[in-house]
């Protein structure tokens, strides 16, 4: 019986390796990927990952179909900076393993003399698997939301910068662009980006940050992109209108750090407050059972 056991949890073990593995293949190599992208070469069908592909298409239809795809995740994810594929086998593989945790448990348990109902392992089995599902939408939502906080406040000091430039004469798009190359991070990195590709479809550059703002859901860069366009096409003061746009922005974002560390002061005396009543609990229990006992 222990041996039978024994065989059993080495091929569930084995077939969960072979499983990962199928999903986490190597990436394509880079020569074909730029072949691909330009065009130089026939798109063939790649001989890695092809399971794992076969298994995000497959589980991108059944949500389809079932209309349980959010309409942001798109944005989401490209805020995230991850494709619909990697998102998919995070899910799927979430899942799977939420699955197979509680029975290889359980029959380890069992091997070793402890006997663990059948429904307790069901339904565990069930919970984690939709709790593997679903863990890697939260995941990415808060890593979403933490890009996007990031990006405000780059945005403030971006404006600032812009207006400093302004100040010493520099036209609009030159000011727009000068401050954007002397920032790092994400958030200059893809107004760099948005900039780049304005000026290369012969575009205006808040045309490219209204885009931007709308592909990575950004209201603040929306409105950005209407006060450089008024200032842009109607000769507006623009040095005025986005001084008072980094100040009000400034003062969200203080705001917003200081309800974030409101939040985290109250999180800190949760284990205090839980502590507390655990002694309550531990002193009060005797004597709790001694009247209670009569």
């Amino acid at each position: 019986m222990v041996t039978a056991g024994l065989v059993a949890g080495a091929m569930i073990a084995f077939g969960s390796l072979l499983v990962a593995a199928g999903l986490f293949a190597r990436p394509e190599p880079l020569a074909e990927a730029l072949g691909r992208l330009s065009g130089d070469s026939p798109q063939r069908p790649a001989t890695t990952g092809g399971l794992r592909r076969r298994s995000a298409g497959w589980l991108g239809g059944v949500l389809a179909r079932a209309g349980l795809e959010t309409p942001d995740l798109d944005r989401d994810l490209q805020v995230a900076g991850r494709t619909r594929e990697q998102h998919l086998v995070d899910k799927l593989t979430a899942a799977v393993a939420g699955l197979a945790l509680p029975p290889v448990l359980a029959l380890i348990m069992t091997i070793g003399g402890v006997d663990v109902p059948l429904a307790f392992t069901v339904l565990a089995t069930g919970g984690l698997a939709i709790a593997g599902f679903l863990l890697p939408d939260v995941l990415l939502r808060r890593l979403a939301a933490e890009r996007r906080r990031a990006f405000r406040y780059a945005l403030s000091s971006y404006l600032d910068l812009v207006n400093v430039i302004l100040a010493a004469g520099a036209g609009v798009e030159t000011a727009l662009s000068d401050a954007a190359d002397a920032g790092h991070g994400w958030a200059f990195t893809q107004l760099r980006s948005a900039l780049a590709r304005a000026q290369l479809a012969g575009e205006s550059p808040w045309q490219a940050f209204r885009r931007l703002g709308e592909d990575l859901d950004l209201p603040e860069l929306r409105e950005t992109a209407s006060g450089l366009a008024l200032a842009g096409t109607h000769g507006a003061r623009v040095r005025a209108s986005l001084q008072a746009r980094a100040q009000a922005m400034r003062t969200r974002d203080l705001a917003d750090m200081e309800g974030h560390a409101e939040a985290a002061t109250e999180r800190m005396s949760v284990p205090s407050v839980v502590l507390v009543v655990g002694f309550i609990v531990f002193v009060a229990y005797p004597a709790a059972y001694e009247i209670l006992a009569f």
